[in-house]
């Protein structure tokens, strides 16, 4: 079963990356016409992602921290940050997605749980009447029983 599901996640991540592909492709188009969007947007995530990432990369192979990191130029700086963001805007998608399913689900397992309730209140409530009913036909064959009974003594009396 584990061994199954890895090439189903690798397809998903393969697939994730084919989508985000056009997105990623218009950040880049934006960025190099939109010089505000690249310096406000763009650079400075992926001056971020490439600081995060040396300074991560010199620690795990044990080496001392760098005190400046070398800046992106500008071709790598537009190519990381349209690419960090396209992911970015894909996993974000897919985590809306999630939430949203996740919220249908509650909405409907909710509702089931509503009707079952009310069905519950329906049937006690018909139990609850003819409990009521039995008991009042009860008393009903009693006092009929007393009657006849009563019938028959004065029966009993004219023929002896």
């Amino acid at each position: 079963m584990v061994v199954g599901a890895f090439p189903l996640v690798k397809l998903g991540l393969l697939g994730i990356k084919h989508i985000a592909k056009p997105i990623t492709k218009l950040i880049k188009r934006t960025a190099v016409r939109n010089p505000p969007f690249k310096t406000l947007v763009v650079a400075p995530s992926a001056t971020l992602y490439h600081n995060i990432s040396v300074r991560s990369k010199m620690w795990m192979l044990g080496m001392r921290q760098p005190r400046f990191v070398p800046p992106l130029n500008t071709a790598m700086s537009i190519e990381m940050g349209a690419n960090l963001l396209g992911e970015m805007s894909i996993f974000l998608i897919g985590a809306l997605l999630l939430t949203a399913e996740f919220y249908r689900q509650r909405r409907n397992d909710k509702s089931k749980q509503e009707e079952k309730n009310r069905v519950q209140q329906q049937l006690e409530t018909k139990i609850t009447d003819l409990t009521e009913k039995v008991a009042f036909q009860t008393m009903e064959i009693r006092q009929l029983k007393m009657m006849v009974g009563s019938m028959d003594r004065s029966y009993d009396c004219c023929w002896t």
